[in-house]
């Protein structure tokens, strides 16, 4: 059955790190879909998501507001950094390191698939 609502109407939790003051609005916990896992990240100026990969997920990222830095890993030396800003659209294969950090306040609308939960896996920020 279809799930509806707005991102007004769903609460922000902060980030489970006390190094941030990111939140998440959890758009997955409430509209429960069982094959994808979105939310909407709200990143301040500065701060950082996790330099992380995913071990199953495909990830798609959408900026709704702000400017991103993306830092993206490969492997085998295979690195990219570019900027990301409002409509532009990035989908990041699992084995791949990502780390997008605000440029200026933002918000990303992200959705990994398969649902997994606790599918990342955090990455030394040197690595």
């Amino acid at each position: 059955m279809p799930a509806h609502t707005s991102l007004d109407d769903l609460d922000a939790v902060s980030v489970d790190r006390s190094d941030t003051d990111a939140s998440v609005v959890p758009v997955g916990y409430e509209l429960r879909p069982s094959k994808m896992r979105p939310a909407v990240w709200n990143l301040p100026a500065g701060e950082s998501t996790p330099y992380h990969r995913q071990r199953e997920q495909e990830e798609l990222y959408l900026a709704l507001s702000g400017r991103f830095e993306v830092r993206l890993d490969h492997g085998d030396g295979d690195e990219e950094t570019f900027e990301f800003g409002p409509r532009d659209v990035l989908v990041v294969e699992p084995d791949v390191a990502r780390q997008l950090t605000a440029l200026e306040d933002g918000e990303l609308f992200v959705v990994g698939a398969p649902n997994v939960k606790d599918d990342g896996v955090v990455l030394d920020a040197d690595s």
